[in-house]
């Protein structure tokens, strides 16, 4: 794997990560899923409230975030990309509060995008 991809690959994880949430408290991707980890491992271990199941996301994603570090497949790059775009949407609250988009989203949103689309762009290259 080429210096390249890795370093791309690793600024796309690490501004999908520093991505911050438009809601009236949103919080970066990193805390935002350590949260609702451990959240979920609370309710899990102690069964006196409902249990917190937005905390199940924080697997795949972890999963999606380490496979981006270790695939050259772009067809699975592709797809790893398009699901964390989707789990963006969901977390960040970009539905209901677009109003409230500032530089703290947009950038690490467009870096996110554009490496990620760069390392896309490498993987199919070197494939090819």
């Amino acid at each position: 794997m080429s210096i390249n991809l890795r370093v791309a690959k690793f600024i796309a994880v690490l501004s999908f990560l520093l991505i911050s949430g438009v809601q009236e408290n949103g919080v970066p991707n990193f805390a935002l899923i350590l949260i609702y980890f451990y959240q979920f491992l609370s309710d899990l271990s102690n069964s006196v409230h409902p249990i917190f199941w937005e905390g199940l996301l924080t697997i795949p994603v972890l999963g999606l975030l380490i496979l981006i570090l270790v695939n050259r497949n772009y067809k699975v790059l592709l797809s790893c990309f398009v699901v964390l775009l989707a789990f963006l949407v969901y977390t960040t609250g970009l539905l209901h509060n677009y109003h409230r988009i500032n530089t703290a989203f947009v950038i690490p949103l467009v870096l996110y995008i554009i490496s990620s689309v760069y390392v896309i762009a490498l993987a199919r290259k070197a494939a090819a």
